[in-house]
């Protein structure tokens, strides 16, 4: 599942434990994607939202925890050949 910037936060509701949303989210982020900053964006379209779903306040929590001590610049994530 994709996630960028276009889907709707109301579609996190669909997948489940907060945990589960944010595994989602992050591993739908482009590979050279800065983590960071993806996740300030995820927060401001939930603090956007009036919803007050525990779910959804949870998947807030885990998103500012990734915008913390996180390195400048894009993640790195290499794939390996099997």
């Amino acid at each position: 599942m994709d996630m960028d910037e276009s889907t709707p936060t109301s579609s996190y509701r669909q997948a489940g434990a907060s945990e589960e949303m944010f595994l989602i989210w992050f591993f739908g982020l482009p590979d050279e994607a800065n983590v960071a900053d993806a996740a300030r964006v995820e927060i401001a379209r939930i603090d956007n939202e009036a919803s007050s779903c525990e779910h959804i306040l949870r998947l807030r929590g885990l998103l500012i925890q990734a915008t913390l001590n996180q390195p400048a610049g894009p993640r790195t994530r290499k794939r390996q050949r099997h």
